[in-house]
């Protein structure tokens, strides 16, 4: 069983990695963990967009979302960075696609050295009370600015997508 979990992570990926590689982004992270619990358990949990943050906890201090009924598409989730006053707007992420029976969201992050950066979640279903998370970025490009070198921005993204798969693991294994 182990073997057959490992390819279809690795098709997976390759298959994630070449629909990206398409987009002629500059750069792509991926990032994936597999889980001991059904894909609709863990969907459940990654689909509440108002709970994002408790997935980076010590890369987000507070989200929130104005006005939130219902995960869809065109809403906006606003986060404070760590060291902000609550309440106040360090970047913006704007759900770009939401898709429950596919367990699938996108979503456009504003704010940040980056521009054109949208980033995914998806849950795949690997049977016999197990998924796969994937985490994707991809479409973007560095903003030069004084704070931050384009290798230090994508080894903090890289840092914090590491953070959530092992809150992921955490939680699901």
């Amino acid at each position: 069983m182990k073997n057959v979990s490992k390819i279809i992570l690795l098709t997976i990926i390759s298959l994630v990695t070449m629909e990206t590689n398409g987009q002629n982004a500059e750069a792509i992270l991926t990032k994936s963990v597999i889980l001991n619990s059904s894909a609709d358990d863990v969907w459940g949990e990654l689909r509440q967009l108002d709970k994002f943050g408790e997935l980076f906890p010590n890369y987000i201090a507070d989200v929130w979302i104005d006005s939130y009924s219902e995960p869809k598409t065109g809403l906006e989730r606003k986060c404070t960075a760590p060291g902000q006053k609550k309440g106040t707007v360090s970047y913006k992420e704007t759900i770009y696609e939401f898709d429950d029976e596919k367990r699938f969201y996108s979503y456009k992050v504003e704010g940040i050295p980056a521009k054109n950066m949208i980033n995914m979640f998806k849950v795949v279903d690997l049977g016999y009370k197990k998924s796969m998370v994937i985490w994707n970025s991809t479409g973007w490009s560095f903003i030069k600015n004084p704070n931050m070198s384009r290798e230090e921005f994508i080894s903090f993204m890289g840092a914090a997508l590491d953070e959530a798969m092992l809150v992921l693991n955490k939680k699901f294994n």
